[in-house]
């Protein structure tokens, strides 16, 4: 009878160091993946960060309306064509 006891004793520790085997292992591999997943949100804020940086640099950058001295607006003013404003005659 002593016999089956420890049978079973020691069938119960084998399964209480079997769980505690695979919760450590589950462990270790949630943080893996938590590492990964870390450093993947890192890498794409810092995408997003120098996107958006060069954006407002590109976008602050160029003279999209400017004004002559006799109140007319020109659409870049590098190019004056000959369009008139006003009336034709």
């Amino acid at each position: 009878m002593e016999e089956s006891n420890n049978k079973a004793n020691n069938e119960e520790m084998t399964t209480w160091d079997d769980a505690e085997k695979l919760v450590t292992e589950v462990f270790r591999d949630n943080q893996r993946q938590a590492k990964r997943w870390f450093v993947a949100f890192l890498i794409t804020l810092a995408a997003l960060v120098a996107t958006n940086t060069y954006w407002i640099y590109v976008f602050n950058s160029y003279e999209y309306v400017s004004q002559d001295g006799e109140g007319y607006n020109y659409y870049n003013s590098e190019i004056g064509g000959d369009v008139e404003n006003g009336t034709k005659n």
